[in-house]
Parts: C-alpha cells; structure tokens; sequence
C-alpha cells in the first residue's frame, strides 16, 4: 500500500468526555476530559480509555468514540451511527493505529461488513491510516463522516487472531431516516498471498531458486518462470507493523532467509534463521530488513551479485542497491 495524502478541506470534530461502563464482561472505564471545537462544527463524543488490561493490548491510553457517517438530509446535523466505536493508539515510532470497538451486532459494522472487535483500520476510501502521522483520532472520525453518498467506497481493515487483510467495498445511500448500506453493494474480499519476481534493480537481474541455491539471473521469461517465483505473504506482528516472508513457489518448505550476512533459501523448520522481514523505502529504494536485525538492511553487492546486511548509512549512500518487486499472474 502506497502512502495517500489527503485532499480536499476535512473539519474539525468536537470532542467532550464521559464516564462510561458496559455491561458484564465488557465493562470499559473511561476517564472525563474536554476539548474545544471549532466553530460551526458538530458535536462528538470522545472518550480516554483508562489503563486496563483490554487497552494496553492496542495502547496505554488509546481514545474512543462513537463512529458517524453524514446524515442524508445536507440540513440536519445529526449523523447517522455505523453501529461501533474508534479505538485509537499508537505504534512505538509514534504514528496513529485505529481500531474498531463496541461493535453493536444489528450495526452497519458488524451486520453488513462482518467486522469484528479490535480490528485494525487499515485504510478508508484511498487514505491510509496504519501507521500514519496524519490520520490521528479526530481526522479519522471526520472522514468517516465526510463519507460520500451512492459513491464506492472502500475499507482495508485487518484481523489479528485471522491474521488476514480484508477490503470492503460499499455503497451507502441515505433516507430522511437514517444512512443505510444500498442492498447487494457489499463486497468484502480477503487478500490473498501474491506469487511475486524479485529483482536487483541494480543490474535487472532476479533471484531464481535452481538446485535448492538461491542465484541472479537475467531471463526473458521470469514472469512465467516458477524458477523466479516467491509466494509474498504478510500480516501485522505484535507492535502493528508489516512483515513479510517469501515462500519458494516450486518448494514449498524453503524460505528466503538469513545465512549469516547474506540473503539465502533456509528451511522452514530451520527455527535458527531468520524468515521474516520488514520494508523500508529510501528515496526510490525498497530495502528488506531482516526481523530482529532491524538496523541493518539487504542491500545488492554487485561485485560479489548477491542480498548481503549493510547499515542504513550505506543503503543512504549507494543508491539502486535495494529490490525491486513485480507482481506475476501466477496463482499461490
């Protein structure tokens, strides 16, 4: 996913706080505070959860409000409630994570999106809000009422015990009632693991698997070529962060990894070796970051045509050294 600014003027959202509690089991304490809002502006409920075990698990002191789209009527200034609440933290680089809580069964939510508590939003209509600096609690609220009438809308939400990234396209069409899903608009498609070539952009050559050795190679064919293939997946780890790992796609058990300094196939019961990895961007790089090594990065040694560990100062310094992905048509 790309990184999307937003556009066009988003307004400010009231907040004001109240002491709240559930019922049973999902009993939420929340602590009162104020904030101002800008003139003109409705009224919003924000809640400050309290440090309790439940909320520690997405952020110490994430805030929470009642999620409303835009009424219908242009006139009114009630909005219409999608049936849940925003659960907002942060990550510890200090950008905004969005979660989905107090879902209400018969809610839009929960009802029509199949969306489950805790979720993580991961983008609403083009804007991503994982990780972002941008999209804190309020702006998220507001785009969510600034939502457009009988247009398409799409939402990339992610599920932690699935570990499964869904987009859920929609409609929503309003009465002088209420904002309703329009029937038969609701699409919800789960992502699937993508078969992808990696190259050194460096030299256009590819990483192929021939004889269980990883090696750089040029090809006409490597869209077509298994010999070339990974099967790419990626989930969020315990900090909500992306990671990913590249499964060999004519051998299954085998694994891009570590071995020592350099970029190699490891087993997939090889628990020694690192299997998963992170991305990073610099300038028009993408760089590998093996997990657990964060400060350093895979970067392209074209004397030695290799994936070998190097500090961050060096992918700064030597440019095209980083690998370049592309999408095939072939199946996982």
């Amino acid at each position: 996913m790309d990184d999307i600014e937003a556009d066009g003027l988003i307004p400010h959202v009231q907040s004001k706080t109240f002491t709240v509690n559930g019922d049973g089991d999902n009993d939420v304490e929340f602590s009162e505070t104020d904030s101002s809002a800008a003139p003109g502006n409705n009224v919003r409920i924000l809640y400050q959860r309290l440090r309790t075990q439940d909320s520690i698990q997405l952020d110490d002191s994430p805030f929470v409000s009642e999620i409303f789209v835009k009424h219908a009527d242009e006139d009114s200034d009630k909005g219409d409630p999608l049936g849940g609440f925003l659960c907002t933290g942060s990550r510890s680089d200090g950008t905004f994570l969005h979660a989905f809580c107090s879902l209400q069964p018969d809610g839009i939510l929960a009802k029509d999106f199949s969306v489950k508590d805790k979720d993580i939003l991961v983008s609403l209509n083009g804007k991503k809000t994982l990780g972002s600096f941008e999209y804190d609690h309020e702006v998220v609220l507001a785009l969510f009422r600034t939502l457009p009438m009988t247009e398409k809308i799409s939402m990339v939400i992610y599920n932690r015990k699935s570990e499964t990234f869904t987009t859920i396209e929609f409609l929503l069409e309003g009465t002088k009632e209420e904002v309703i899903v329009k029937e038969n608009s609701v699409k919800l498609m789960t992502m699937q693991p993508k078969v992808k070539v990696l190259m050194a952009q460096k030299d256009s050559t590819s990483l192929a698997v021939r004889n269980e050795e990883l090696t750089l190679r040029q090809s006409a064919s490597v869209m077509s070529d298994c010999t070339y293939h990974f099967i790419v997946r990626k989930w969020l780890d315990g900090g909500y962060y992306l990671k990913y790992s590249f499964q060999v796609q004519k051998n299954k058990s085998k694994f891009l990894g570590l071995n020592g300094t350099q970029l190699d196939i490891v087993n997939d019961t090889d628990v020694a070796s690192i299997k998963t990895f992170r991305k990073e961007k610099i300038k028009r790089d993408v760089y590998l970051r093996p997990c657990g090594r964060d400060d350093l990065y895979l970067c392209f040694n074209q004397t030695r045509k290799l994936f070998e560990l190097k500090t961050r100062e060096h992918a700064l310094k030597e440019e095209g050294c980083g690998i370049f992905m592309i999408n095939t048509f072939c199946p996982p």
